[in-house]
């Protein structure tokens, strides 16, 4: 049975046009040309582990998008790999070369007769069909991935509800650090965030190891309450759906108006709310 190697790739796009790079020699698959990325920690988030690679592979900081199409399944001499591909930008200019002795960029027409590596031959194929400058990235910190663990299983082998619950958690303060108020900052201006009401509603189960994708959203704001909504998928498929509400108080209890007591807060959320 071929080892599973689990890797990232990106589709590295600026306007119409895609990025591909040439594995330099000494390396597996040296001369072909392939997508950006790397390898897949156990438990690692995608989307971080993309943009670390893209890290040391180009030099420059990066920003993740959608997922381009399910994960790929490609069978090489060494391994049978399996790669998650996701749009992302660059956030620099310049390019540094470390695994490639060549770049191109290109619209996946112009690209498409490469000498791409096998894994790499759908992505172009679904490119084909993709006007690249009508991708939209989301705002940072409202996608969280979460990696379903054993223990967070029944004895169906079925991930038990309540976790979906905590998960939502997860994904809320992975938002609210992306905007700058992570929960070290806000107890350290003596905030207090009591959770008002959680909803849940489930669509499809999931398993042991599966990926589930958290996208969150201020779904509402006034000036003593905040609603967040969030959106689980898995496999491309709805898994779940959830809201969480909360108010604010100082840690007497007394509830607090978000513009007048917490301005900067405030402000953050308006910010976050207002990206499509």
């Amino acid at each position: 049975m071929a080892k599973q190697i689990n890797v990232v790739a990106a589709v590295v796009i600026d306007g119409a046009k895609l990025l591909a790079g040439r594995r330099e020699g000494g390396r597996l698959g040296e001369g072909f040309w392939e997508l950006p990325g790397g390898k897949l920690k156990p438990g690692e988030d995608p989307r971080q582990a993309l943009m670390r690679e893209l890290k040391e592979e180009l030099g420059t900081a990066s920003y993740i998008g959608e997922r381009v199409l399910p994960t790929v399944v490609h069978t090489y001499d060494w391994g049978e790999v399996h790669m998650q591909v996701f749009y992302a930008g660059l956030k620099g200019n310049a390019l540094t070369a470390v695994a490639h002795d060549a770049f191109r960029w290109g619209t996946p027409q112009e690209l498409a007769d490469l000498n791409w590596l096998g894994a790499a031959k759908p992505v172009i194929a679904k490119l084909q069909g993709v006007d690249l400058t009508k991708v939209v990235f989301p705002a940072a910190g409202t996608v969280y991935t979460h990696t379903v663990q054993y223990y967070e299983t029944d004895r169906m082998g079925i991930t038990h509800h309540s976790n979906y619950v905590r998960w939502m958690e997860e994904a809320r303060t992975h938002f609210l650090a992306a905007i700058g108020w992570d929960y070290a900052k806000i107890e350290a201006a003596g905030i207090i965030s009591p959770v008002v009401s959680v909803n849940c509603r489930y669509k499809r189960s999931t398993t042991f190891s599966d990926q589930v994708v958290i996208t969150t959203k201020i779904a509402a704001l006034d000036r003593v309450r905040l609603t967040l909504s969030y959106r689980m998928e898995c496999h491309d498929q709805l898994v779940c759906e959830g809201t969480s509400e909360h108010c604010f108080t100082n840690q007497d209890g007394k509830l607090l108006r978000l513009n007048r007591d917490l301005p900067d807060f405030y402000q953050a959320l308006q910010e976050a709310s207002q990206v499509k």
